[in-house]
């Protein structure tokens, strides 16, 4: 994501990279509310937190702020993804909490996909971590019980049934498989991700994102 992208000016490559929840937010965000006003405005504002605290990237571009802390040697930057608790066998989530508070918990279909995804997690949440004041990063570590609190949370959000009610709207064949977004928010806690079905078998999460919405990373203005 850069500010110039649309034009066609600049060259992009795939990489295996993940979004900070900062920017990630109003992304998931656009499937509860598809008419929102600048989402893209608000996308650039965001980004730009990283030029204020990072320095300022050629092209305003989430993408080198990413390549750049990665490569970052790790002496420069305390905790990196090496020293993040390697995956337990079976594991398909995790929650990451930032200062004392969780801040979000991802959850994926499988141990693989989520071992896939794992380290590009920690990364990102990383960089988000530099985004907070330091009274917040002073803290302390976020209790163990606040985490289990949180995922307990989602746990208990109920999504609906699959082909019921207007979520069935959003339903998207892909052969036998079918798949639908599955948005919802309650109180401080929102999460967004994508439910698929198949033939025979009951639907099931691939892939869910939940956020805490009263984190003081989600309170930055």
């Amino acid at each position: 994501m850069e500010a110039g992208r649309w034009e066609g000016t600049h060259s992009h490559r795939r990489q295996a990279r993940r979004a900070p929840l900062n920017v990630r937010v109003e992304l998931a965000t656009s499937l509860t509310d598809p008419g929102g006003v600048d989402r893209q405005g608000r996308i650039w504002s965001r980004v730009a937190r990283f030029d204020a605290v990072r320095g300022r990237s050629a092209t305003s571009s989430l993408l080198e702020h990413l390549d750049r802390f990665t490569a970052e040697p790790r002496k420069d930057r305390g905790f990196g993804a090496d020293d993040a608790p390697a995956p337990i066998e079976g594991q398909r989530g995790v929650v990451i909490g930032l200062g004392t508070q969780p801040l979000l918990l991802e959850v994926f279909g499988t141990h693989t996909l989520f071992r896939r995804h794992y380290r590009q997690l920690v990364e990102s949440a990383l960089l988000d971590l530099e985004l907070l004041p330091p009274h917040v990063m002073a803290s302390g570590p976020m209790p163990g019980q606040r985490a289990r609190d949180f995922a307990a949370a989602v746990q208990a959000l109920e999504f609906g049934p699959f082909d019921g009610g207007m979520p069935a709207l959003e339903v998207r064949n892909h052969g036998a498989l079918r798949s639908r977004n599955i948005t919802q928010t309650t109180g401080q806690l929102a999460v967004a991700g994508i439910a698929v079905a198949l033939p025979h078998r009951e639907p099931e999460l691939a892939h869910l994102t939940g956020w805490n919405n009263n984190h003081p990373l989600m309170e930055i203005a």
